[in-house]
């Protein structure tokens, strides 16, 4: 399972996205059908959607609002795109 496809599930899993499209758009900066035509292909993030998606868990990551649950999924996953883009595209992202 790609990193793109853990990303999707577990945002899905905390009720942070509740469908393929709203993640594509609202946490990728892509169209609808990207997350979609990704796992299709069986492609992982490209380095502008890990890095919008890293920005937008950011903001989310202090909200009032989130549970534990929650609160918990974003710090690792970011901690997982960060790993992913300096070790598969030797960037750094600064969200």
């Amino acid at each position: 399972m790609t990193l793109v496809e853990q990303t999707y599930l577990g945002l899905h899993s905390v009720s942070l996205v509740n469908s393929r499209e709203a993640f594509s758009t609202q946490y990728l900066g892509k169209n609808p059908n990207w997350y979609s035509y990704q796992t299709h292909m069986r492609r992982d993030f490209s380095v502008s959607a890990a890095v919008e998606c890293l920005r937008a868990l950011k903001q989310h990551e202090h909200a009032a609002t989130l549970d534990n649950k929650q609160t918990q999924f974003i710090c690792t996953i970011t901690q997982q795109l960060d790993a992913y883009l300096r070790k598969q595209h030797l960037a750094v992202a600064y969200a």
